[in-house]
């Protein structure tokens, strides 16, 4: 099972400045005052930066769980089936025209779903990626 969270390194600069990176997706660098600062706002500058490489038509990076010293963040949901459909799509090599032709749908409500430019309901993405055969599992590790 893929879990869509990504590893954080949170290193302290100073007694109030904690700077988070993801090694994994190397354009985030955020921080904040505190440790639960900083990862609060790595799971924002995560989210903008994987709807990012899904404007940008780039794969987004296979998440993996974190390693002794780094911090599990996790990607919102709708973000991770948006960032999962692509993927899935770039893999099996499906356009979004093809894939709009397979549903009955328009292009622009494909490309809408794996570009990161538009608000979707995740309900929307998931109905899209049942149709390619896969499915979406949300989990409660702490259970």
């Amino acid at each position: 099972m893929r879990t869509w969270t990504f590893p954080a390194r949170v290193e302290r600069q100073g007694e109030d400045d904690f700077v988070a990176a993801f090694p994994d997706i190397p354009e985030i660098a955020t921080g904040g005052g505190s440790l639960k600062e900083a990862l609060a706002n790595a799971e924002d500058a995560l989210e903008e930066a994987v709807l990012e490489y899904l404007a940008a038509g780039r794969l987004v990076p296979s998440p993996r769980a974190a390693r002794e010293g780094e911090h599990d963040v996790v990607l919102a949901p709708v973000t991770a089936a948006r960032a999962a459909l692509a993927n899935v799509m770039r893999e099996r090599n499906i356009t979004n025209v093809a894939l709009a032709a397979r549903l009955g749908k328009s292009e622009g409500a494909i490309r809408r779903l794996t570009d990161g430019s538009a608000n979707v309901k995740i309900d929307t993405v998931i109905d899209v990626m049942k149709a390619l055969g896969g499915r979406a599992i949300l989990s409660d590790d702490a259970a």
